[in-house]
């Protein structure tokens, strides 16, 4: 009997996610840069990966991304770290943004 699994490769994710959502598509705003929100008492505090440049408001490791475990296109969808506007989700009627944009907005 042969026996198969599903696995999950990281590489092809990367090479599927370039081809349905072209990098060239991003605006550079770096919210999905954000890993962690607080609502404080002085607002919204965002704490951003250490590889994002708050200034230019670019990653530093762009085009090594990967190699510092950062999400795909498709994995960011499925984690829900995009805000609505986003070009990638933007035309996707079932994406849910994460709530603190709500507050980023406001």
């Amino acid at each position: 009997m042969e026996v198969f699994s599903l696995r999950y490769s990281k590489e092809h994710a990367i090479k599927i996610s370039k081809e349905l959502f072209p990098p060239e598509k991003c605006e550079r705003c770096g919210r999905c840069c954000i890993i962690h929100a607080y609502k404080t008492e002085k607002g919204l505090e965002l704490i951003y990966c250490e590889h994002f440049d708050k200034e230019k408001k670019l990653c530093k490791v762009y085009n090594e991304r990967f190699k510092y475990d950062c999400l795909t296109v498709i994995e960011g969808i499925l984690a829900r770290v995009f805000p609505k506007d986003c070009p990638f989700v933007r035309d996707l009627k079932n994406y849910e943004e994460p709530h603190f944009y709500k507050y980023l907005r406001d």
